[in-house]
């Protein structure tokens, strides 16, 4: 062996909670999840932020305060908090008031975001969106077979056996969302079909910033008014491209829109257009 050169021990146990490491993908990971107690702060910081409960103020400092204290083992108990246990480890019954508020609001998230904040292994936003889309509550998700579930758009069908166990797994964490009142449907799902919908048929980018009706979404949020308004996001302009909404600032993409001879719309035309899916 070459000098300055050793081999790379690889774990044989989970160096975050020395639970079973899943072997069987490329990269390995943690057998029991975030379920299994591995990642406990990391996993509520994703929960709370703003692609998922969007329950601004709950930083890490403050998250680590009620795990520490024995309040919070995960995003459920959150929701089971009250006013004197918030102005404990924030310091402030201001900013308790403040939380509780959020917190009143993060129930009523849709389904795609509440099961996005799960942290379901070989998921994120477009995959929960997808799913939640697909089954429509979670009470279906949760009875959805592997087989059911390599059915949803964009879910590679290798993943779903994992998927599957993950979400059974976390079956205590969903009861006790449903207890605490967060809201387990996803809106619009199966009432209207996607080809009855304003953006039917439609590939959609958006470029530059939103403002009006539109003001505050980030990408992940127009991403997801766009698919629940029928269409498909993508981010960049394409021959395939049917809809460019072009907000302020818009630049290459606007152009290379304009070069293909490509639907443009303002802000505020893109609004009129899916009024009637804007929350």
């Amino acid at each position: 062996m070459a000098a300055g050169v050793s081999d790379i021990v690889l774990p044989e146990v989970c160096p975050g909670c020395g639970g079973d490491i899943d072997m069987s993908g490329e990269r390995w990971e943690c057998a029991g999840g975030a379920s299994g107690g591995c990642g406990k702060l990391p996993s509520l910081k994703y929960a709370v932020g703003r692609d998922q409960l969007d329950i601004d103020g709950l930083g890490l400092t403050y998250l680590e305060a009620l795990v520490e204290a024995g309040l919070v083992a995960d995003v459920a108990d959150l929701f089971f908090l009250t006013r004197e246990q918030l102005a404990g480890a924030t310091g402030s019954d201001k900013r308790a008031d403040s939380l509780l508020a959020r917190l009143a609001e993060a129930r009523k998230q849709p389904l795609n975001r509440v099961f996005c904040a799960l942290g379901v292994i070989r998921t994120g936003r477009t995959l929960s969106r997808e799913i939640a889309r697909h089954f429509g509550t979670m009470d279906a998700i949760r009875a959805a077979t592997p087989e059911e579930l390599a059915e949803v758009n964009k879910l590679p069908a290798a993943n779903a056996p994992k998927i599957a166990a993950h979400i059974a797994a976390l079956g205590p964490v969903i009861d006790k969302l449903a207890e605490a009142g967060v809201n387990m449907v996803e809106p619009g799902a199966g009432e209207v079909g996607p080809e009855s919908r304003p953006l039917a048929g439609e590939s959609v980018v958006v470029t530059g910033g939103m403002h009006g009706p539109l003001a505050g979404r980030n990408r992940n949020e127009m991403n997801e008014l766009i698919e629940r308004a029928g269409g498909k996001a993508s981010g960049t302009v394409s021959k395939k491209t049917t809809l460019l909404v072009a907000g302020e600032g818009a630049g290459a993409k606007l152009a290379k829109a304009e070069q293909l001879g490509t639907r443009v719309l303002t802000e505020d035309e893109f609004a009129a257009l899916i009024a009637d899916h804007l929350a």
